[in-house]
Parts: C-alpha cells; structure tokens; sequence
C-alpha cells in the first residue's frame, strides 16, 4: 500500500465541509488528515469533532510549522499569499483555493517563491479537470471557424447552494437547507466589506488607485477575484491568452459584469457574471460558435459535488 499523505487544512468554512474535508475522508487510502486551523474556535471545535480529528490550532502558523505535516490544503477567506508562502517555506506540498492573491503583486510574489523551491503549489481551478471540460475542449479544437464564444453566469447567493449540506458554525449550530438571503442591500453590504474591506482594504485600494472610492469597481473586483476567476481560467483552457480586453462594463452597484475579449483569428469572447440573489437557479454555461459548428458547455451548482450536466457538439 502506498503511504498516505499526510495532510492539514487551513480555514474550516462552507468549501471546507461541503468538499475538501469530505473528499480527504473519502480517499483515506491517499491521504491522512491528521489537524484543522481555523481562527474561530467555535467552528474549528465542531469540524474537527465531527471528523474525529484531534489536532486543532486556532493559529495557522502552529499547524504550519509541524514537521510530520506533508501538505496542506489552504481554504480560509482573504488572500492566500501569506499563507502560501509560509507553507511553501515550511516545505509543504500547497492545495490552495482561489485566490492566490488579492492583486497582482501578491500573485507575482507567491510566483516568485514558488519557482525557487521544489514543492507542488496547485490552485483550485477544479472546472479544467472535470471530463465534461476536457470532452468539449476537444470538440471546440474540431471546430473549422470558429468566431464567436460567450459565457453566461446567473449566480444566486452562496448560502442557497449550499442548502443540500449540514453546515456547523460553531455553538451547536447547523446550518441547514434553505436559508433566506435578506434584502439585496443586505447582500451588497456584506460582499463589499468581505471582498473589498477590512483587511483587504489595502489590497484593494492599491489596484483601483484614484478610483478606490467607487464602491461599484471595489464589489466588481471582489467577484471578479473570487467569482469570475473560474471563467477566465476556463477560457485559458479553452483557447488560451487573450490577445486584450476589449472592454468591461461593471453595474448594478457591481454585481454584473459585461466583459468582450479578443483572440487570435478575429475571435470574440462576451463574459456576463450577474449575481442574482433570491433565485435558487445557478447557471453557467460556455458556448462556442462557427458557421458549420457549435459546442455548449453547461455546469450545475459547484456545490453539488457532480460534473457538467449537458455538453452538445453540433456539426
């Protein structure tokens, strides 16, 4: 028998329960999940007690610095660049979450510390390992013309995915089934101080510069980082670099964004991301277009753990 991995995991929320601490559990021929970080002790307690594992640190840097731990899944909200770093330096092998970084500069430094050591750093970019991906990529490479590409997302809150899971937030709660979102200001309140504040403030105000003060571009870069990374990466899957972006237009006080891209032979790609809140009707789907051909790509909920749903060549 090969010798398990050993692993811990850093940040103890939703994607942590509904799917990574799960998936270690499941392939435990692979991989020993032998300790939890989490900075609220509540919910730390109440993951680690429900998969009986016994080393728990409310600080990071305590998990980080054991020697027998191999690799570390790092899952916890704000940017990864420190958190990346130091395991990196610790020489651990990295499973890390979007993103990286919170701007250019602190993906430029984890890219730099990444290439001076021997450690495997991999991003959670799941959607480019599903088969359906790999199935559709293949037939957009038979495609003889293709001229046009466009991607739609409809995304509703979070907490309305995560209704098929038991969520435990410390306390004795579980969080479970459906969950009401409240007001649409409720929801742009709490996006932009989770994606554009607190901590993140610096970060933020060092990309937008002059315009740090337009609450619509701070929210649009917040889904942009968090949300609609997975289409970009998607489409560096597909087709590769884009030659540049046409244009990008951010509204709706920064929950929906229109974004043209150019690729080589005068292909076109439209991105729309619209953040619908109180529908529980996740959509995501990539469509490649020619004049004698087509291929669409349809994802479901990431939260449901399942691959594509629908992928139609058409010749």
């Amino acid at each position: 028998m090969t010798k398990r991995l050993r692993v811990g995991l850093i940040g103890c929320g939703a994607i942590a329960q509904i799917m990574h601490i799960p998936y270690l559990v499941e392939y435990d021929e692979k991989f020993e999940l032998v300790a939890l970080a989490d900075n609220y002790r509540p919910v730390l307690d109440a993951v680690a007690d429900r998969y009986h594992v016994k080393d728990r640190y409310s600080d990071w840097r305590e998990l980080m610095s054991r020697d027998d731990i191999e690799a570390v899944v790092i899952c916890h909200s704000g940017s990864h660049r420190d958190s990346v770093i130091a395991a990196v330096d610790a020489n651990k092998h990295v499973f890390v979450e979007k993103p990286l970084g919170w701007n250019l500069r602190e993906t430029q430094e984890v890219a730099e510390r990444v290439s001076r050591s021997d450690r495997i750093v991999q991003m959670g970019y799941h959607k480019l390992y599903d088969p359906a991906f790999a199935y559709a990529k293949e037939h957009v490479q038979k495609m003889r013309d293709l001229g046009f590409v466009r991607i739609t997302v409809l995304h509703p809150v979070n907490e309305l995915g995560f209704s098929p899971h038991r969520l435990r937030r410390g306390n004795g709660v579980i969080v479970e089934g459906h969950v009401d979102p409240g007001t649409w200001e409720d929801q742009v309140r709490g996006q932009l101080n989770g994606l554009a504040g607190g901590e993140l403030t610096a970060l933020v105000d060092e990309v937008l510069g002059a315009r740090k003060d337009d609450t619509r571009l701070r929210l649009g870069y917040g889904m942009m980082t968090v949300s609609l990374i997975h289409q970009v990466y998607m489409m560096f899957g597909f087709l590769g670099e884009p030659l540049r972006v046409v244009r990008t237009e951010i509204w709706r006080e920064g929950e929906s964004i229109h974004s043209v891209l150019e690729y080589p032979y005068d292909v076109r790609c439209t991105i729309d991301w619209h953040f619908l809140s109180h529908l529980k009707d996740y959509r995501e789907e990539y469509a490649f277009f020619g004049n004698y051909d087509r291929v669409i790509l349809q994802f479901p909920s990431p939260y449901f753990g399942s691959s594509a749903d629908y992928v139609e060549p058409g010749w």
